[in-house]
């Protein structure tokens, strides 16, 4: 049973209404808008189209609200629809812009017209995931737990067993599982506790509308199964007492690049209502068309829109965490996007005896960074199926939501952590950390030794955390505005820190009380195009940061 009446309230929150689609169009495109200068929405009133656990969850991590937050704006939305026959299928207000649907030729011809609108992207068509990969082997379990049946080493090998123990299970954490559908959920027994207890906090169907997931594909009830089973002795997942909000953004019919929009479009909605914790166990790589093709050279953490939009809700204070890929033994070999992200969690493939699996994507990102973060069991991966039905199954798309749920686990230990600790101390805990590699990244987490690390740094976190600071606009040619929290004044130091971690530019700055924003001049420090990440540290230690692209 879904409550019915969190989802209502979460849906005007978001200013988000799903339209019921009949056959999904193909004529869809994104149309970006130049600005949010005359919005009727406002930062000073987040409560307008922020939930009240979304502004507890930033002002927790002193995350600023942002220009971000704020919607497209409705009379831009207004003006499209105006132009003829269109279907305003929803918004990306990270993005300032619309997704729509349309035949009208009229439609497309008007836009650039209108002066408000910056791009129009057309949705190309792109292939999809490796298939699901099913084994009926059963791997050799270190000891023996039957309340935790046929799922005992995917938690033992990461070391979670006390954490569930001493009553960390993820109860009041949220987390987000974006897929392809969720067949078969209502009739898999080891998740009745899940719908019985109310934790499903909603549904959302972003590629057909409505809010009927139970259809097109069971890959994300298998998704689901690894963290929510909750049935003693047939399988118990790693946070089997979080709660859920079901979200389809991938067209399992024809894989197309529209699935990122989908997905950030369905972030954003998350972030609106308070999710925590964002699961996804998709990537996107190759196209349809060989000349819309990501290169691995777009796997930079800052060319794909699921990319840049997981980072984003990365910035709002949500954990996310991402399945690898499973490219491993395929010419592409490398990581799929969003796990490419900077501030993306992603996870590879192990077996059960912590071996690295061949098919899991390998690193690092095509700028340096270790990729995949961490790695969990993705290969013989226990998984619900039909009534009390468990089979195994093989991919990245389980090792990231066995571990997406520990996440949840360990959070909940540590309630006032921050996204960026949890992310930090699970990939410090792991076995390889000292010595990253390409396939292992940092390694197998010990949720133990995270939590250990978290007992010690959340207690001793400065005063003056790490704040996001609103850069715009991004990219940028020339010079940048950067909007300060009214609170920040005094003498500062501005830094420009390139992708290497080294500093290219530094100057001690002075803030007045009533300066609202800084300008940077690419000019004036000489600086390569590039993506750089801009600090300012007040005197007192508090510090903003945030990113840039100079073209």
């Amino acid at each position: 049973m879904v409550c019915n009446r969190i989802f209502s309230l979460v849906l005007f929150f978001g200013l988000f209404t799903p339209v019921l689609f009949g056959q999904v169009g193909q004529d869809r495109y994104l149309v970006y808008f130049s600005d949010k200068e005359n919005t009727p929405f406002s930062l000073d009133a987040p409560e307008v189209y922020l939930s009240q656990r979304a502004i507890d969850r930033r002002n927790n991590q002193n995350i600023l609200i942002d220009l971000r937050d704020l919607p497209v704006d409705p009379a831009y939305i207004q003006q499209v629809r105006d132009l003829g026959d269109v279907l305003i299928v929803y918004q990306l207000k990270w993005f300032n812009a619309i997704l729509i649907e349309t035949t009208d030729q009229n439609v497309l011809d008007g836009l650039d017209g209108l002066g408000i609108v910056e791009a129009v992207e057309v949705s190309p068509v792109i292939t999809g995931d490796d298939p699901v990969e099913y084994d009926s082997s059963h791997p050799a379990q270190s000891k023996s737990n039957a309340d935790y049946g046929a799922a005992l080493n995917q938690i033992e090998m990461l070391n979670g067993l006390q954490l569930h123990e001493d009553g960390f299970r993820g109860a009041g954490k949220w987390i987000g599982v974006f897929d392809g559908g969720f067949g078969n959920s209502m009739s898999a027994s080891v998740l009745d506790p899940l719908f019985a207890s109310d934790r499903v906090l909603g549904m959302v169907d972003f590629v057909h509308g409505g809010d009927f997931v139970f259809g097109y594909s069971t890959h994300g009830s298998a998704v689901l199964s690894t963290m929510a089973a909750d049935q003693p002795q047939l399988m118990i997942g790693t946070a089997p007492d979080a709660s859920y909000l079901l979200c389809i953004t991938e067209d399992v019919s024809i894989e197309r690049r529209i699935e990122e929009a989908n997905w950030v479009a369905a972030a954003a909605y998350a972030d609106s209502m308070g999710i925590d914790i964002i699961n996804t166990s998709l990537g996107y790589t190759l196209f349809d068309s060989i000349a819309d093709n990501y290169s691995y050279a777009d796997m930079d953490g800052n060319t794909t829109l699921i990319t840049r939009g997981s980072d984003v809700a990365a910035s709002r204070g949500i954990l996310i965490v991402t399945s690898a890929g499973n490219q491993g033994n395929s010419p592409w070999y490398y990581i799929s996007a969003p796990a490419d992200g900077d501030s993306v969690l992603a996870v590879g493939a192990v077996n059960a005896f912590g071996n690295v699996v061949s098919f899991s994507s390998r690193g690092p990102s095509f700028d340096g960074r270790v990729k995949p973060n961490v790695m969990a069991q993705g290969a013989a991966t226990a998984i619900t199926n039909l009534g009390d039905s468990i089979t195994f199954s093989n991919g990245t798309s389980f090792s990231g939501p066995v571990l997406c749920g520990m996440a949840a686990s360990l959070w909940q230990a540590f309630p006032t952590a921050t996204a960026w600790e949890v992310h930090q101390a699970i990939e410090q805990s792991a076995h390889v950390f000292s010595n990253p590699n390409d396939s292992l990244g940092y390694g197998i987490p010990d949720f133990e030794i995270a939590r250990d690390i978290l007992a010690t740094s959340v207690s001793t976190t400065n005063q003056y955390a790490r704040m996001n600071l609103t850069i715009y606009p991004n990219p940028a040619s020339d010079e940048v505005r950067m909007l300060l929290p009214q609170t920040f004044s005094g003498p500062a130091t501005l830094s420009l820190v390139d992708v290497a971690g080294r500093v290219v530019y530094q100057q001690n700055i002075q803030i007045g009380v009533a300066d609202e924003n800084l300008i940077l001049t690419r000019a004036l420090q000489r600086s390569e195009p590039g993506l750089y990440v801009v600090q300012i540290q007040s005197a007192q230690g508090e510090m903003l940061t945030g990113k840039v692209l100079w073209l």
